[in-house]
């Protein structure tokens, strides 16, 4: 599993990093217009999913109704849409925090998204093997801090075509109200609770419980949990029904393009995102395989900034998070072509 957590001041381009991904700078070379004395903006790229995509991927985001807020998630499936673990994004304005998780079955942001649940996702095959080995068990086990019959117990089918077994686990990131601040780190590192629900995510209208989804009846990727338990999400303390009366709030989930080998993606252009507002009004073109800022007609002074290859799908209000289409940076003989990424723009 993978959890990278990045926290950058809103107006500096020297972030305070965790986990350091990947850098590269974006200049405008124009010689009409001197710019020494100007911050060049900083442009990283990071995945949103480093795990595999399977046989295919759905791709799907998510913004808060001010528009500062992203999350996003690739959703891999296996060959007869089995279950696959996915991985995930998450970026505010607000705050500077990003962060990227891999291996989940679901994630859902709070009503305030002051938090983040996700079942987290283990999966154990042994070739065609009619059984786990202990040795995966007990393996499995010193990962999590779980014993081996509590894991098996917990585990369900997650392939019709061989002989694999699947937990899940809840967990939750609070967001640092001061990502800056003595101690962050601590506070967004993840919570990991009692394995056995986590298929399904969701929160409730208050954001005080997170409903855990119990294992599905069918390995189908897309099978929804027959029933949910409550977890206190202050207290991560377990309850084996919802209250009475309890609403659940899904994210009002955006479903983008389906990455298939098999199926090619047009990466020559996309519609144009209008960002920002008044003089730092700016609009995100893909133009021939390449994504760029450039300002609106009224704004002056801006200068026009190339993020990096290859299509826009979304934005955060002020373009800080650019959700994108892009050619997959190593990519083997069986490989997606391209990958779902976020260019975040420090300006």
């Amino acid at each position: 599993m993978t959890v990278t957590i990045r926290i950058a001041r809103a107006a500096s381009i020297a972030p305070l990093l965790f986990t350091v991904l990947a850098a590269c700078v974006a200049k405008d070379d124009s010689a009409a217009t001197d710019t020494s004395a100007a911050t060049a903006p900083v442009v990283m790229r990071t995945p949103v999913n480093k795990g595999t995509y399977g046989m295919a991927s759905l791709t799907k985001w998510a913004i808060s109704s001010d528009r500062k807020n992203i999350i996003a998630v690739v959703d891999a499936v296996g060959v007869e849409a089995e279950a696959v673990p996915n991985g995930f994004f998450v970026g505010m304005e607000g705050n500077g925090f990003q962060l990227q998780v891999d291996s989940v079955w679901d994630v859902s942001p709070s009503p305030d998204w002051t938090a983040i649940a996700y079942g987290r996702a283990y999966n154990l095959m042994h070739g065609e093997s009619p059984l786990i080995p202990d040795a995966m068990w007990v393996d499995l086990s010193r990962q999590t801090g779980v014993d081996t019959a509590t894991l098996r117990a917990a585990s369900f089918p997650s392939s019709g075509m061989s002989y694999a077994r699947a937990v899940a686990r809840p967990a939750i990131i609070n967001v640092p109200p001061d990502p800056r601040a003595a101690g962050a780190a601590d506070v967004a590192r993840p919570r990991m609770f009692t394995v056995g629900p986590g298929w399904r995510v969701r929160w409730t209208s208050d954001g005080a419980i997170v409903a855990v989804g119990h294992t599905p009846r069918r390995v189908q990727d897309n099978e929804p949990s027959p029933s949910y338990a409550a977890l206190d999400a202050k207290t991560g303390a377990l309850h084996g029904s919802l209250p009475a009366g309890a609403k659940l709030v899904t994210p009002a989930w955006k479903n983008g393009p389906t990455i298939d080998i098999s199926i090619p993606v047009d990466m020559n252009a996309a519609p144009n995102i209008e960002v920002g507002e008044g003089t730092t009004a700016m609009i995100i073109e893909s133009a021939r395989g390449i994504i760029s800022m450039r300002p609106v007609a009224s704004t002056g002074g801006a200068q026009p900034i190339t993020i990096g290859p290859g299509i826009a799908l979304a934005a955060t209000a002020t373009g800080r998070f650019i959700l994108a289409l892009a050619p997959r940076q190593k990519a083997g003989q069986y490989d997606h072509p391209v990958e779902l990424v976020v260019y975040t723009v420090t300006r």
